[in-house]
């Protein structure tokens, strides 16, 4: 028999399932342009290269001789507010023979407005400052409206203007636009006072304080930093708020705290006593050991009123000759 040599070759069978791969004809997509790249114009950077061109140039400037008087230079911090700062005197005492005129031009101590029973807010401004007093007290009025403690019943306000020229209309016209805005707080024209003094008076009481400020001759501003300082009944400065944003509940436990426990309920007092200041904060925080304390007073208290009655009842008095019963009221048995 006589094969044919064109049947001598086997045909590769492919796997069941596999087929030939057919051509595609869709194109192949090109492949998208790197991002760091030169653009047509070689003189031109895309915007990538530019922050990153800035940071070199200003790492070699700086690593130059002269590029530490360059940074020395951009530090620098203008003569007038080198010392403008709040020195923070805790525990010290207000001056009370300081002579103040307030809003009205009749002179008054400040002495007057420690009674001994309303803590003091004290404030530092002046009427012709062009921002930071403005934000300072507008921000103070906001908190103001949303407190439940009020002016001139819980505590008194004093600002006192560090500007020795300001005139009585000015204060009175400054007094009359934040006293507008306290609608919140009716009867705050009693217990907010307004008052100008002498240059030698200002001193003496921002000293106390530990305020620092300056005076610019040429612009005819102060530069002064933004200071609350909550001050005794007895005129001891017990906290200061360094900032011109005053939360409603920091401004109502520092007044607390500065109140000695005379003002505000007796649930004040308690949420009070379950936080303390943190000086590093600048605010209160909660008290975590004496909210331990607390919890463990009210474990103890509560499983001494669930035993002791268990233990005085666990068997009633034998008398007029009735037989011993334990607590769920069968006769317990004689014992010999």
């Amino acid at each position: 028999m006589v094969v044919s040599k064109f049947r001598s070759k086997k045909r590769s069978r492919r796997p069941f399932g596999k087929q030939r791969r057919r051509p595609t004809l869709l194109k192949r997509a090109k492949a998208p342009k790197p991002i760091l790249t030169l653009d047509h114009n070689p003189t031109q950077l895309p915007p990538l290269f530019h922050p990153l061109l800035r940071g070199i140039v200003f790492f070699v400037l700086a690593s130059l001789p002269w590029g530490t008087a360059l940074g020395q230079l951009n530090n620098a911090v203008p003569k007038q507010v080198e010392n403008v700062t709040v020195e923070q005197k805790l525990g010290s005492s207000i001056p009370f023979d300081l002579d103040l005129i307030d809003s009205r031009g009749e002179p008054v101590k400040s002495g007057f407005f420690f009674d001994g029973r309303r803590p003091v807010l004290l404030t530092l401004n002046y009427s012709n400052c062009p921002v930071l007093c403005n934000v300072q007290l507008n921000a103070l009025v906001q908190t103001l409206n949303q407190l439940d403690l009020r002016i001139g019943t819980d505590f008194q306000i004093l600002t006192v203007s560090i500007d020795p020229k300001e005139a009585t209309e000015r204060i009175r016209q400054t007094k009359a636009k934040y006293l507008e805005l306290l609608g919140q707080q009716p009867g705050s024209e009693l217990g907010w006072t307004f008052c100008t003094a002498r240059e030698s008076v200002i001193s003496r009481l921002a000293d106390a304080v530990g305020f620092r400020y300056s005076y610019d001759p040429k612009s005819g501003e102060y530069y002064h930093p933004a200071m609350l300082a909550f001050i005794s009944p007895e005129g001891v400065i017990s906290r200061y708020s360094l900032d011109v944003a005053f939360p409603v509940e920091q401004t109502k436990l520092a007044l607390l705290d500065a109140g000695n426990g005379k003002i505000g309920s007796p649930v004040d007092q308690f949420i009070m006593w379950c936080f303390s200041y943190d000086p590093q904060r600048g605010s209160y925080v909660l008290a975590a050991w004496r909210v331990m304390r607390l919890a463990a007073a009210t474990t103890v208290l509560c499983l001494l009123v669930t035993l002791v009655p268990y233990w005085l009842g666990r068997k009633r008095p034998v008398g007029n000759g009735a037989e011993p019963v334990d607590v769920a009221g069968t006769p317990a048995a004689a014992v010999d």
